[in-house]
């Protein structure tokens, strides 16, 4: 889901102010004061995505006073076109996006804050995850109102499962277990180090690990400013993670989340770390998942979250009627029936904390899996610009730290200064 226009957001030949006041006039001339056209692009394409526009239709037909079209395109297909499509006035009002990137559309001025939305209680944000909300402000501000969320967790493949007699009260509460777990589902009939089957697979190239691991650990990536990588609990934490799964085989290095998912839906790892959209994927080559959260930590229980919320563009800014369509979409799509609806439908958890498992029923994994958003955090929360730069360091750093022995630190300085770098840019 992450993508490297950030870097072209520094080139972009609009400025800020440029962008606002042409957007702003442009919304200004949409205003008739008969229904209200309301533009929302949406990168959800799939299954996810039919949910949306079903929801839309209804909000459509509920009242007359707004008007909702729903564009889905691919996300790359969104970084492409956003920023000139706003400036043009004619691209979206409201737009679905990832909170972390989302930051470099704020600093251009393409996304508006929504305290006002935040503030009118009819709008029933009280009820929205606490932890949702937050990991959308940027600055002390709310941008982000609440859209998709998914929570990481560790797959299974239960016929190994099965195999291994392992149930469901054995199941890992820590990564000390995790980790025994892993050990025990590998397999090298052949003794020639390259095992048949994995216990896990984890992928050491995806952004996201590297910080997961550091906030279990009590730490983060960014911590007041300054890249966090080099300090002793970033390099034991890391440590341990090498020397418990890529040392002891039980997850091959180099691995990207491509490899890892393919390596799962092979049937070739028991486990996998990963959002609960592999369970179509995995269920279209033959393997039945089940899953568990993801285990605690030396210090905290976090997983990592695929989240997505709905950024408000400058093409509404100063359009009380344009402003007025987009939070009444904001507050349907969250109300408690159709969060119910997106949930069973989509896979999603709920947005709200008012729903409970009885009104999940109907979907019983998504009722297992909604609690573990109470301890999500966004893949690079705490790094507040330079994102492509960053990740493609990290995604650099995972795999040389899987393939090491001995001591770690001296890597773990150097991609601390680049990320330092990237952060004062």
């Amino acid at each position: 889901m992450k993508n490297s226009y950030v870097t072209r957001l520094a080139t972009v030949f609009i400025s800020s102010a440029l962008l606002l006041s042409t957007a702003a006039c442009s919304s200004s001339a949409n205003s008739s004061g008969g229904t209200v056209e309301l533009s929302v692009w949406s990168g959800f394409t799939a299954e996810d995505g039919k949910v949306i526009q079903k929801i839309a239709d209804e909000f459509n037909k509920s009242q007359k006073k707004a008007k909702v079209t729903i564009e889905q395109n691919p996300w790359n297909v969104i970084n492409d076109k956003m920023l000139s499509a706003i400036s043009a006035g004619n691209g979206p009002d409201v737009v679905t996006y990832q909170p972390d990137t989302a930051k470099g559309y704020i600093n251009q001025g393409a996304f508006i804050p929504t305290d006002d939305f935040y503030s009118d209680k009819e709008n029933e944000t009280d009820t929205y995850r606490s932890n949702i909300v937050k990991d959308a402000e940027v600055d002390g501000k709310h941008y982000g109102v609440p859209m998709g969320h998914a929570p990481y967790s560790v797959y299974f493949n239960k016929a190994i499962f099965d195999k291994a007699g392992i149930s469901e009260d054995s199941y890992p509460k820590t990564w000390e277990e995790l980790a025994q777990l892993s050990q025990k589902l590998t397999i090298d009939e052949d003794s020639d180090g390259n095992p048949e089957q994995y216990g896990i697979a984890l992928a050491d190239k995806d952004a996201g690990y590297l910080p997961t691991f550091l906030q279990m650990a009590g730490t983060d990536l960014v911590v007041d400013g300054k890249s966090n990588l080099s300090s002793t609990d970033s390099q034991k934490m890391l440590t341990w993670v090498r020397d418990n799964f890529y040392a002891k085989k039980s997850s091959p290095t180099n691995l990207s989340l491509v490899d890892a998912q393919s390596l799962f839906v092979a049937g070739k790892a028991a486990m996998f770390w990963i959002g609960p959209w592999i369970v179509n994927t995995a269920k279209e080559k033959g393997i039945e998942t089940g899953t568990f959260e993801a285990p605690k930590g030396t210090k905290a229980q976090v997983t990592q979250a695929a989240s997505n919320y709905w950024y408000v563009t400058s093409q509404v800014d100063g359009n009380k009627e344009k402003t007025a369509a987009a939070y009444a979409w904001l507050k349907y799509f969250n109300s408690k029936k159709n969060q119910i609806t997106w949930a069973v439908d989509a896979n999603y958890p709920p947005n709200r904390t008012d729903i409970s498992s009885s009104e999940l029923s109907e979907n019983s994994f998504v009722a297992q899996i909604s609690p573990y958003m109470d301890k999500t955090q966004v893949m690079l929360g705490s790094v507040p610009t330079g994102f492509s730069d960053i990740q493609s360091e990290l995604n650099t750093l995972g795999p040389k730290i899987s393939a090491s022995s001995g001591d770690i630190s001296a890597m773990l300085k150097e991609s601390d200064n680049k990320i330092q770098g990237y952060l004062q840019q």
